[in-house]
Formats: structure tokens, sequence, C-alpha cells
């Protein structure tokens, strides 16, 4: 098939899902459902209440709050106001990266901003732990989106590299999985460097401490698999904030408003968005 041929095919298949969407969504609701517009694919969508959860997808494109929350705060950090992706202004001027943004809103916010996703094994690559100086203060924003419980200890360093990725005045989109109450919970404190090994069924960890010696921890746990999805460390809500602070961000939010419009709706007081902003020069 030719690339026209594919691309009518693609079409095609988008016309088609839009107008069972608004079928679907002109028959009504029932109880328990509710109707909301998509801001990563522009369709509306109707679903039980008990979907809109920070995870689990809710639209057909396979969008989440979580992941409709990141284009809402963007867009409201960006323009002042909530904008669907589609109706974001071409504006490739204002320029951003995120780190290892998800495939399903990444491809549509490059068409409409100059934003560029990144990676940590490949190009175009970006360690947030050490950024390569191309990066540094070029950045109108940065989205993190569950991200930073992965990092390799000392997490700080990474804070300190986001804001320096920034222009004065840019903007953080920020998502990590967080508790109310309590301090940030650290796997291993004493890492120095490490690697994953197999023991028969089991992965194990296998780190240098400071003072040389060599340790083995047990009972990892990951996120969506293995390799960088490592869980580094359970953050706090105190944890956060105070890593944001110290490393000079200002005008810190927390966001626990919802955005019907959109299926925005958050059932628990954590784990919810934030963002930041590096202060004027």
């Amino acid at each position: 098939m030719s690339a026209i041929g594919r691309r009518l095919v693609s079409v095609l298949k988008e016309l088609r899902n839009a107008a069972t969407a608004r079928l679907e969504v002109l028959a009504g609701t029932g109880e328990g459902q509710t109707i909301f517009c998509c801001n990563v694919c522009g369709r509306m969508a109707k679903v039980d209440k008990t979907r809109l959860t920070r995870e689990e997808p809710s639209c057909r494109c396979g969008s989440s709050v979580r992941l409709r929350a990141i284009v809402h705060l963007l867009t409201m950090g960006l323009f002042g106001r909530s904008l669907a992706i589609r109706d974001i202004p071409e504006r490739h001027d204002i320029v951003g990266i995120d780190m290892s943004g998800a495939a399903i809103y990444a491809g549509r916010l490059a068409r409409r901003l100059g934003y560029t996703n990144t990676y940590l094994h490949r190009e175009p690559r970006l360690d947030i732990t050490a950024p390569g100086a191309e990066w540094l203060s070029r950045c109108d924003f940065v989205i993190s989106s569950d991200v930073f419980e992965h990092v390799a200890p000392p997490v700080s360093v990474a804070f300190d590299n986001v804001l320096r990725l920034l222009k004065p005045g840019g903007l953080l989109v920020l998502t990590v999985p967080w508790a109310k109450d309590g301090e940030t919970i650290e796997h291993f404190l004493e890492l120095a460097d490490y690697r994953l090994e197999r023991r028969g069924a089991d992965r194990v960890l296998v780190g240098r401490a400071p003072d040389g010696r060599i340790r083995e921890y047990g009972n990892l746990i990951f996120h969506g698999g293995e390799g960088e999805t490592l869980e580094m460390r359970v953050f706090s809500e105190s944890g956060i904030l105070g890593e944001l602070a110290r490393a000079g961000f200002g005008d810190i939010r927390i966001h626990a408003e919802p955005c019907e419009e959109f299926g925005i709706l958050w059932k628990q007081p954590w784990s919810l968005p934030i963002t930041a902003r590096r202060p004027p020069a």
C-alpha cells in the first residue's frame, strides 16, 4: 500500500472512531457516567466515573487522568487557559522537553510547539543527573511525568538540573507518585553505583556503598517493567515540595482542582500533579 493509501486508511479510521464516539455521546449518559472531551485526541468520550483514575485509560486514544492533566497544566501555564492539543496555537518558538513522555501525546505536541521528547538510552538523549550543555537554560517548559522516583540517588541532583534546563520564568510540569504524610523513603540510601542481576527467578540490585562495600538488595519494585523503571524511592508531599524549594523553584503548586470538561477528576489527595517555575531573572 502506498503512503497516500495508508494515510487515507488512517484518516478513515479516525473519522469512524469520531463518529462512533459522537453517537455514544448523543445517546446520553447513564447513572454513574460522565461525558468529556479528551484534550489529547480531541474526541468526545463517555465513561463510567469509576474509570477516571490516575492511570486507567479512559479514552479510546489511551489517555488517563494523569496524561490529560499534563496537557491541561501545560496549556494553563503557557497560555493562561486550558486547551486541547488540537487548539494549541502553532508556536514552535515555545521550546520545551519531556522526559520519556507518553507516545499518545508526544507527537501531537511536537506538531504545535517546539517540543522534544527525550530519552535516557537513545537519541534525543537526556540524563537528568548530568544534562548536556546544549539543554541548559533553553526551555520554556519541562515535563517530567513519573520519572523522578526512578532516578538514582541523590535525587536532589535531578531537581537542581531540571531548574538549570529552564529559562527564567520557565514552567515545570511534574508528576510522581507521592504519599500525603511522612517523609520521603529512599530504598537505596547508600547506593553509589549499581547493576541489576538475576538470582534464579528474582532480580537483585548489587551496589557499591560509599565506603567501598558491596551490598545486595532484594524485594525490588518495578513500575511497568524492569531496568530504568526500578523504584528508587517513595516521595512524600513534604519531601517533594522541599526538594523543589531547595533547588530554587518558586510558584510551587499542587493541583487538586478538577477540570471536568477534559475528564480530569482526582479521587485521592495524593500523587497529584505539581507545577513550579524557575524564578524570573
